[in-house]
């Protein structure tokens, strides 16, 4: 055989019974392929007599090297696999060849799997004229296995493809198309969850009809180099409201309303870490109402929150869940209040004044993590600190995913601050919580 990938792996794959020393022979490619030719025959005796032994190492990856010269998408990628890895156009989304299932796949050697895949690349270099073949291309000429055991696929699979010769007059073409690097990724999600309560007009506790109706979105767009840089950046919304009959001045007002938008970047510093500087901005988009009063208790851009903080962040991701840790000592906090007429102090904003600055420390803490194949949960704690007051927020969401679009989600918020009045009867922990049920998506 001619094929260039076949003396490079005859020289790899039988290194340790013999080794070919291209300075003692006289012709050092005739001896190469006659050796290559003589042990690949020996293989196929032995998976046609089912007579193995210990040095014969079954692996459907082989298939790589004995087959037709085909490019194959996770060549090109392991060889870039320090920058990222790259995406091949026209190839499928499938990783291999042959798929193996969970039951029946062995455990790889890596070293094995990164050497195929570079001599396959380095003949695909060399000789690219051999090459007239891609992995979408192969898919369709020969069937995916995926339930058969590694030995069935090698045996039935390695005396077919000997039997082919690849002529050295053929004429070929690449049909190979390559992207850029691309290293962003998004990913969103939304819900729109209802709550309904009726009590009949003579039930001997009293009450009120009420509807409740809660929007969210998500939406997130990621850069990671995979070496030493990584951005994210995320828009929050959340919108709710409900019926409030007992109210002689609103049909109905909000129960929940946040626009928050943070960016974070950061610069890898050792193994999880990374040196980080992110900024955070939250505001409401409507006003908010007492009950049976005008008088306004917050609007857009009232309060307005901006803060800042360098530091570093920790980033862990697991088999069923990730973790942020972000510690920023050197942070900036701005508060604003656009609207004079709203009661500024209830924000720890002086009397008389619309804004409000502190330098301190905070931590912002996310995780994520799958409870159940179906219940999952998000956390996130902010807290900052001007070593005078302390301003924290504890949010938890829990979702029961009752199908792919619909859900029911438990949201828990926790708040403290003890830069602003206290409530008679009350302490400085504020919470509120809701539970709803509707419509949900990811994508």
């Amino acid at each position: 055989m001619s094929l260039a990938s076949g003396l490079l792996v005859c020289q790899w794959l039988f290194a340790e019974s013999e080794q070919v020393e291209s300075g003692v022979l006289d012709n050092p490619v005739d001896s190469v392929a006659a050796h290559y030719e003589g042990k690949l025959q020996d293989l196929v005796m032995k998976l046609d007599k089912r007579d193995f032994d210990g040095n014969t190492v079954l692996n459907p990856r082989y298939f790589r090297l004995f087959g037709k010269p085909t490019l194959y998408k996770s060549s090109v990628a392991s060889a870039l696999e320090g920058n990222g890895g790259m995406d091949v156009y026209s190839v499928s989304s499938n990783a291999d060849y042959l798929v193996l299932s969970d039951e029946t796949q062995l455990a790889y050697n890596e070293n094995l799997e990164k050497a195929i895949d570079q001599v396959v690349l380095d003949a695909s270099i060399s000789n690219p004229e051999f090459f007239d073949l891609t992995e979408e291309r192969i898919n369709e000429q020969v069937k995916t296995v995926s339930d058969v055991t590694e030995q069935k696929a090698v045996a039935s699979v390695v005396p077919e493809i000997v039997r082919h010769e690849t002529t050295n007059n053929q004429i070929v073409g690449m049909d190979l198309k390559v992207k850029k690097p691309n290293f962003w990724t998004t990913s969103g999600e939304a819900s729109l969850q209802f709550t309904q309560n009726y009590v009949s007009g003579n039930w001997s506790q009293g009450g009120e009809n009420t509807h409740t109706l809660v929007s969210w979105l998500l939406l997130k767009a990621n850069y990671d180099d995979k070496e030493n840089l990584n951005w994210d950046n995320a828009f929050e919304a959340k919108l709710g409201f409900t019926t409030t009959p007992s109210d002689t001045e609103h049909k109905y007002r909000t129960n929940t309303d946040m626009l928050r938008a943070t960016s974070k970047l950061g610069i890898k510093a050792i193994k999880s870490w990374f040196y980080s500087a992110d900024v955070v901005v939250k505001t409401q988009l409507l006003r908010s109402y007492n009950a049976n009063s005008n008088d306004f208790t917050s609007a857009f851009l009232s309060p307005l929150e901006i803060t800042v903080g360098l530091g570093m962040d920790y980033k862990k991701s697991f088999k069923k869940g990730s973790l942020s840790v972000n510690l920023s000592p050197l942070s900036y906090r701005y508060l604003y209040v656009s609207e004079k007429s709203m009661v500024a102090r209830r924000y720890g904003i002086k009397e008389g004044h619309r804004s409000l600055q502190e330098f301190g420390s905070k931590i912002v803490v996310d995780t994520s993590w799958k409870l159940y194949k179906n219940i999952s949960y998000k956390s996130r704690i902010d807290a900052f600190t001007s070593y005078e007051k302390v301003y924290a927020n504890w949010e938890n969401t829990f979702d029961f995913a009752v199908s792919k679009y619909l859900s029911t989600k438990l949201f828990i918020h926790g708040r403290f601050d003890d830069g602003v009045a206290r409530k008679k009867g009350y302490g400085y922990f504020q919470l509120k919580e809701y539970l709803q049920f509707g419509l949900s998506y990811k994508w």
